[in-house]
């Protein structure tokens, strides 16, 4: 590929304002800005962030980001949710792209761990206790029902990031295929389920139609390509090779700036997907009513994440002179 590093930051700044073009984000919560205060702390007190190193988590605004996902949903359902994001997120950042610390931490059972709530016996680092806090919190908030559901989605994220580590060692990208499964759960979406725990959702111990699984794979999806449209300006520069944008180039032989047009195309035929098959649910008949407010919900949490992307955008610069 070519084009040097003011290009790329040039192109992800495209990339943003492409996205939100696509993707417009609608009402907020009207306690996020409480929720964006109090998650630093809770953070803090569970030893997920130590107090002089809560920069990262402060400029992406976990806590409005859930906000804008879940502007209808109870105080607590939100409040859950953007702890465990948060969690998601510090994983994302201090261990899923570090092979040797992705085995330390697979010798701990993160999934047993959060459906069960059984900690590994000996020291085991802030992760866990705070994945234990976060566990603590969807049973006070009735969702003990929907632990094994959101245990094999850590599971599956766990899984696909330790996926990745043979592409970032030998520096070569996956084929397209490969990489839109991998990054469909690499992208952390599975906290998306706690909606569940809304009024007027399908009962936690009803197994949720093969379609509604479906979208909301997509809306991770959809996530997760945003996010590397605009991460690829940090990403190139460490020669990361897991960005669509990189896997388009090597696939198709294309240049810099034909692959971030192809990765643009790429995002938005799969919002046009999501859109058309959202609207062909709540078009069928057998489709319960808590199951069309769970769709609405997914429907949601795509716009609400578009607004994710510009703080996102900051954070991703502020790691570069």
């Amino acid at each position: 590929m070519s084009g040097g590093a003011a290009t790329v930051r040039e192109l992800s700044v495209r990339a943003f304002q492409h996205l939100l073009r696509l993707t417009p984000p609608g009402a907020c919560h009207p306690a996020a800005d409480e929720l964006e205060d109090r998650l630093t702390a809770w953070a803090v007190a569970t030893g997920l962030c130590e107090p002089d190193r809560t920069q990262a988590l402060a400029r992406r605004r976990i806590g409005r980001l859930a906000g804008w996902c879940m502007p209808d949903a109870p105080v607590a359902v939100v409040r859950v949710t953007a702890r465990y994001l948060a969690w998601v997120f510090v994983f994302d950042d201090s261990v899923a792209e570090d092979e040797e610390r992705l085995r330390q931490q697979a010798v701990m059972d993160l999934p047993r761990v959060l459906e069960t709530g059984a900690l590994p016996p000996g020291p085991c680092g802030p992760l866990v206790p705070a994945l234990a806090s976060v566990r603590q919190d969807i049973v006070d908030a009735g969702g003990a029902a929907l632990l094994p559901q959101l245990s094999q989605g850590l599971r599956q994220y766990l899984a696909s990031c330790a996926k990745e580590g043979p592409w970032r060692a030998t520096g070569t990208p996956p084929t397209l295929a490969e990489y839109l499964d991998d990054r469909t759960h690499t992208s952390g979406g599975h906290p998306l389920y706690l909606h569940l725990l809304a009024p007027g959702m399908p009962p936690l111990d009803e197994p949720l139609p093969s379609a509604l699984i479906g979208l909301a794979e997509q809306a991770f999806l959809i996530g997760a390509l945003a996010n590397d449209l605009v991460g690829f300006a940090v990403e190139s520069r460490h020669g990361d090779p897991v960005n669509v944008i990189t896997v388009l180039a090597q696939e198709f032989g294309l240049g810099l700036p034909e692959a971030h047009r192809a990765a643009g195309v790429l995002h938005a035929a799969q919002k046009h997907r999501f859109d058309t098959d959202l609207a062909r649910l709540l078009g069928d008949p057998d489709l319960s009513g808590p199951q069309r407010t769970f769709a609405r919900a997914v429907d949601g949490w795509v716009a609400g994440s578009a607004a994710a992307i510009e703080p996102y955008l900051h954070h991703l610069m502020s790691l570069e002179p």
